[in-house]
């Protein structure tokens, strides 16, 4: 077994780095355009460089990273007009899986995706408000049970994560205001499809112009 494959918790050696990298990343641990030395990268993550160069090729693909020839490795540069192109996206798929979510959901994850926004209204903190919503909808990717469709959802929900990040870290922004996921909740609880793709549509939409507002 080499050091690619299996690590202690079970998860691929790639895939704990990937997910490491990809979190500071998301919440701007890494500053946009940081290089991002491979080496140092293995050391601090406490693994060999065949994991890390595969995680770094995944993030490339996700846009999270870039990679010049000759130049080296960079974290993204943030570009604020990609925040509209983000929003056309998700506003269709996202919707597609509250759906999807409505259809095939067990009573079980209803209950919990209505504890997890009866949470969320409540929270004050814009970190909390941040993560509680990315909770909120991976919990819907994973009841729509798609495997082509979560990955998409996944990766544009961490580059809309990222803006939110930027944006609360310039202390002269405008507060996030309490983020009321209940209705799509309840809908997708009930199993009213076309609610629930109505409403979490709606969401991005109102959550997006949001965040236009605020990098404004």
């Amino acid at each position: 077994m080499n050091e690619t494959t299996i690590g202690t918790s079970g998860r691929r050696l790639s895939d704990q780095a990937y997910i490491r990298l990809r979190d500071a990343l998301v919440t701007l641990e890494f500053e946009p355009m940081q290089p991002l030395n491979e080496r140092i990268l293995s050391a601090q993550l406490g693994m060999g460089l065949a994991p890390i160069r595969e995680a770094l090729r995944r993030l490339e693909h996700e846009r999270l990273v870039t990679i010049y020839p000759r130049r080296g490795i960079f974290a993204a540069e943030i570009v604020i007009t990609d925040q509209q192109a983000i929003k056309e996206v998700r506003y269709e798929l996202e919707g597609l899986a509250a759906a999807l979510a409505a259809e095939r959901a067990t009573k079980e994850e209803s209950d919990a995706l209505i504890q997890i926004a009866d949470r969320l209204v409540l929270e004050t903190t814009s970190h909390g408000k941040i993560t509680g919503d990315a909770e909120f909808r991976m919990l819907v990717y994973n009841m729509a049970r798609n495997s082509f469709l979560q990955p998409i959802l996944e990766t544009h929900l961490n580059l809309a994560r990222r803006l939110w990040y930027f944006c609360r870290r310039q202390k002269s922004r405008t507060a996030i205001g309490p983020i009321d996921l209940r209705p799509v909740a309840e809908a997708i609880a009930a199993g009213d499809a076309l609610e629930a793709r109505q409403l979490l549509s709606s969401a991005v939409a109102e959550h997006s112009d949001m965040l236009r507002e605020m990098l404004s």
